[in-house]
């Protein structure tokens, strides 16, 4: 089963990645994308990028220098964050990630590895998350989120919300759903609410 999981986090990863770093569009030095339009070929994020009601095919990049901000969008082909930039679904970025109260679709997966902020609100993430080490200044948070696929968390400095209670911004933080296994280590976090359809793997991690 353990052997099973990590091909499949493993599998998240690499999808992502092949996906993503083909991207030929830069967000917001290449211009930032009106709403109702569609970006083909892939989106790299080299700054403050905030899309509302975007299409992108083929994968975003979020880079060391980037904060992106996805709001009544869709992303086919992955999502990955590069160490030093910042991810907020349907929240406001850069800084706190405050809700915006919308629903935006990721395809492909999310992954990334020791972003500087993770907030991510009532999205719907098709292929699993694996997502490591946010930076001792962040509070990661994932709240009302839909996962199909199994998701991993790794390595977080500072005591992550994923489902449940108050978010650190000060509002109310719905459980979120993952359709498939749930894995933690080294994480201390609140999951009130959650629903796990598969299995939870705990490794050096606290959840209350």
């Amino acid at each position: 089963m353990r052997t099973i999981y990590m091909a499949i986090v493993a599998a998240v990863i690499a999808l992502s990645a092949s996906s993503a770093l083909a991207a030929t569009t830069a967000c917001p030095s290449g211009g930032t994308r009106v709403p109702g339009s569609k970006v083909i070929g892939g989106l790299t994020v080299d700054g403050v990028c905030i899309l509302i009601n975007v299409t992108v095919t083929g994968g975003a990049t979020v880079t060391a220098t980037g904060a992106l901000s996805l709001q009544v969008s869709t992303v086919n082909g992955g999502l990955l964050v590069f160490p030093g930039g910042e991810l907020d679904l349907n929240a406001t970025t850069p800084g706190t990630g405050v809700p915006t109260g919308t629903s935006s679709t990721v395809n492909g997966g999310t992954a990334g590895s020791n972003a500087s902020d993770l907030d991510l609100w009532t999205a719907t993430i098709n292929g699993g998350i694996a997502l490591e080490g946010p930076s001792n200044n962040s509070i990661p948070t994932f709240c009302g989120n839909y996962v199909n696929g199994s998701s991993s968390f790794t390595n977080f400095a500072n005591i992550a919300t994923i489902g449940g209670g108050i978010a650190p911004v000060g509002v109310p933080c719905g459980g979120n759903i993952f359709k498939g296994s749930v894995s933690l280590t080294n994480v201390t976090a609140f999951m009130g609410g959650d629903t796990i359809t598969g299995d939870l793997f705990c490794t050096n991690s606290r959840v209350s």
